[in-house]
Order: C-alpha cells, then structure tokens, then sequence
C-alpha cells in the first residue's frame, strides 16, 4: 500500500474508534493513526500522533487522506469546524462505509460521510459532506441529509425526509415521512416527530413538541 493510501483520523474519542474499525474492515486505506486538539486525549487505542498542529506536516509527509473522529452530542459545530480544517489543509475525506451497512447503488453520498454498522441508507437518498449515518440507523427512499447532519444510532427517517446542515437526530428517534428538520435543529432521544421542525429548535417526546433550551 503507497503512501497515497496513509489516512489520518483527526479528533480522538469513542467516534473515532468507531471510524478505525470502518478503515480496517474495509481495507482501503493504512491508518496512520489519530490525532487530537487536546494534548492529553485519551487514545481509545489508537496511535496518537500529537496534537492538531501536527497534520501539516503529516500531509506534506505523504498521508493524503483524513477523517473526522469526533462526534457529537447535540452541537454538531465542532465536528464541522474539524471537517472545514481538514479540507482547508489540503487532505482528501473520503466516504467510509462499514461493510456490514446497507447503501443503495442510487444513494449518494458527499465527502467525509461516516456510515457506521447496520446502517441502511436505501435509493435516492441525497447526504451531502461530512454527514454521519450511525449505527443500525434507516434512511430510507429519497431523504435529503444536508451538509453536516449527524444521524444518532437507531434513528429512522421515513421517505422524502429533508435534514438541514448540521441538525442533529438523536438516538432512536423516528421522523415521519415528508417531514422538514431545519439546520441546527436537535430532535432529543426517542423522539416521534409527526411535523416539521423549524432550523435551531429542539424537540423533544412523543410526539415531539418544540422546547426550548436557555
């Protein structure tokens, strides 16, 4: 394997971890190992390579490819930072797919996209850069995934979902079909949402009504 295939993860934590795995299942790439904006970021296993500061020279040395390990939990915007990072420096985000997902030949996916185990992404389906389909969760026919959405595990959207930039689906959450999720919403755990949910709002429940956070 060429130094062309060296990947990087940028942001250590459990997500990473998760992303390892997809690099070693699928064979695609050799990981160089992690790195992390905290100087004393647990490894999770991992190879730490130093700080952030270091993917520079990581590029300059031949590692042509990074993914984002970070998460999220409710704010979406740290993962995309990272993201922007990552392709102002010049690597390439390549889309990694678990081999035990689930992706339609007709889905479309965007750079930096994450589809973890179980994950069932069916035809039609539009998910821009740097979106995250976890574990075990069902995209279903002709849902729109904006730049930045991050799919909890076990989440379900219906058909024709619309998920804005960086709105945040939270773990088992079914969204009705043809239902809007606007940017930087957040749909709380468990949540049932049977309309649409304007950008910047949570909602939380069964069904899922708007609350708001101070």
């Amino acid at each position: 394997m060429t130094a062309k295939n060296l990947i990087v993860i940028a942001g250590a934590g459990g997500h990473a971890k998760v992303v390892a795995d997809i690099i070693t299942r699928t064979g695609r790439f050799k990981l160089s190992g992690a790195t992390d904006r905290r100087p004393d970021a647990a490894p999770c296993g991992l190879k730490m390579l130093g700080t952030d500061s270091v993917l520079p020279a990581l590029l300059s040395s031949g590692t042509a490819h990074a993914a984002v390990g970070l998460g999220a939990s409710r704010d979406t915007r740290p993962r995309g930072a990272l993201f922007s990072r990552l392709k102002a420096l010049g690597f390439q985000l390549p889309p990694l797919i678990h081999p035990g997902a689930t992706v339609a030949e007709s889905a479309e996916l965007g750079e930096g996209c994450q589809v973890m185990a179980s994950a069932v992404v069916n035809p039609g389906v539009k998910a821009a850069a740097n979106c995250v389909i976890n574990t075990g969760a069902v995209v279903e026919h002709d849902c729109v995934l904006e730049e930045g959405s991050f799919i909890c595990p076990g989440a379900v959207l219906g058909g024709e979902v619309f998920v804005g930039a960086g709105a945040f689906i939270g773990l088992g959450a079914v969204v009705l079909p043809r239902v809007r999720i606007g940017s930087g919403a957040v749909i709380g755990a468990g949540a049932v949402v049977l309309k649409d949910v304007p950008a910047g709002k949570t909602a939380v429940g069964i069904p899922a009504a708007i609350r708001e956070v101070s």
